[in-house]
């Protein structure tokens, strides 16, 4: 389903063709929603993140260098076959008052690493938020394929809530949740998280 189709769905649904404005807004908000609600392996990305090779602990500025960083699956030394672990940032000194090594947090927008050998990339996967789609734009999004009722029944809802319908807004969130929770069954990443 196009971006074009899921907007007359839901015009076709809520019978406001005078609300396509909200309408979009509202299908973009459903993706974004339903996007933090699970892990989906189609938002999962892999990639390898240049790091300093002169350097056991590191700070990147994430927002330089990844597109749409929702969180991180696993983060992998590429010379290396383990995984370096995610922790608080609170515990990056351990016992003995030592700094742990192959360890990663993210404070704002920055990576901090910590090696016990030095490396020059890493195999990362990340999960992005969603895209903002737009009627002229090229952009589409999975859910719109693989999902679309969750989409578009959320969007009907939180129009039908906006012009005071409470009923059809109550009726429709049930049925997008529906669409949603089978769908997570089908596509959710349930592959173990290396990472832990």
């Amino acid at each position: 389903m196009t971006l074009v189709e899921a907007i007359e769905e839901v015009i076709l649904i809520t019978k406001r063709a005078d609300k396509r404005a909200e309408i979009t807004s509202n299908i973009n908000k459903a993706i974004a929603f339903w996007t933090l609600k699970a892990d989906f392996a189609r938002d999962l990305v892999e990639d390898t993140l240049t790091l300093d090779a002169d350097a056991y602990s590191q700070a990147i500025d994430l927002s330089l260098v990844l597109t749409r960083f929702r969180k991180f699956k696993f983060i992998r030394p590429t010379s290396r076959n383990y995984f370096f672990h995610s922790i608080d940032p609170t515990q990056i000194i351990g016992p003995n008052n030592r700094v742990q090594t192959d360890r990663y947090y993210v404070v704002g927008q920055t990576l901090n690493i910590t090696q016990s050998q030095l490396d020059s990339t890493a195999e990362i996967g990340y999960y992005q938020y969603a895209p903002l789609l737009s009627e002229g734009g090229t952009e589409a999004h999975w859910m719109l394929d693989m999902m679309p009722w969750a989409v578009t029944e959320r969007a009907a809802s939180q129009i039908f809530k906006a012009i005071g319908d409470e009923a059809s807004s109550t009726h429709y969130a049930a049925t997008s949740m529906e669409f949603f929770l089978a769908a997570r069954r089908d596509f959710a990443d349930n592959v173990a998280d290396s990472a832990s």
